[in-house]
């Protein structure tokens, strides 16, 4: 089984004009129309049975309308993860209702969502994450369309993990977009997941065993960022990886379904 534990779509009658402000801010021409059906097309074409959606909602009076979408998109191989803006009213009381709706995880974006991972207000939100038993997913690292700052650095996010008392969190790109000195050094091994997402490009198949290895194979999620990366290409980058087939397994799908709880 291959899951992909980080993509992105949009409304059909907005996806056009959602990608192309975010491509140009960033300086990327996507992959996909920014659809699900278009997300659909490429999962058959690339073998992906299963791909994690992770909407972001840069305001919090988006959130409700945001994750009542999300929830339409599922099955089909879809998962659609809940958004959560940390400046909601009764963030606790909107935690419950995710989790009454049946997602499995949250998205949470420090830079679209102009916060500090390690703000200590952030402490009750964090607790509240890991006590529903929600898997929280960060953007962590530099974002290529926000350039001049860096709210979720390796070292942030280790202060913050302890917050979650225990909660699963994965951190996109590696740990640390751009930023795998940091990674290395705060954040190899510790109690937290890491995705594939965006980093394959910019890091040696060497390099990403090297991390894969030294985290632990059974933390670390294959994803691409999809509409922002190939979905065929990266699943085929990553089979070639000098890793053993158990280690393939494991990162492309094994830890990802033991989250999701698919096949259990």
């Amino acid at each position: 089984m291959t899951i992909d534990f980080h993509t992105h779509c949009f409304p059909d009658d907005i996806a056009a004009r959602a990608l192309a402000k975010l491509g140009q801010r960033a300086n990327l021409s996507p992959c996909l129309d920014g659809t699900v059906s278009g997300l659909r097309a490429s999962m058959k074409r690339g073998g992906i049975d299963c791909s994690v959606v992770l909407p972001v909602a840069v305001k919090p009076d988006h959130v409700r309308g945001t994750n009542e979408w999300m929830l339409q998109q599922r099955g089909d191989g879809i998962v659609g993860f809940a958004s959560l803006h940390p400046a909601c009213k009764n963030v606790e009381d909107e935690i419950s209702r995710i989790r009454d709706m049946g997602f499995r995880g949250v998205k949470l974006h420090p830079e679209y969502q102009e916060f500090w991972v390690d703000d200590e207000s952030l402490r009750p939100l964090y607790r509240a994450l890991g006590k529903a038993g929600l898997v929280t997913v960060f953007h962590a690292g530099v974002d290529i369309g926000l350039l001049d700052y860096v709210r979720g650095t390796p070292e942030r996010f280790k202060r913050a993990l302890p917050w979650f008392e225990g909660g699963v969190v994965v951190l996109a790109h590696f740990g640390g977009f751009r930023l795998q000195d940091e990674v290395e050094k705060h954040l190899l091994g510790a109690d937290v997941y890491f995705d594939t997402s965006f980093a394959q490009r910019e890091m040696t198949p060497e390099a990403q065993v090297k991390l894969i290895r030294a985290h632990g194979v059974n933390r670390v999620l294959f994803a691409t960022d999809s509409p922002w990366d190939d979905q065929a290409e990266m699943a085929a980058a990553f089979q070639k990886l000098p890793l053993t087939d158990a280690e393939k397994s494991a990162v492309l799908g094994n830890n990802a379904a033991g989250l999701l709880n698919i096949g259990a």
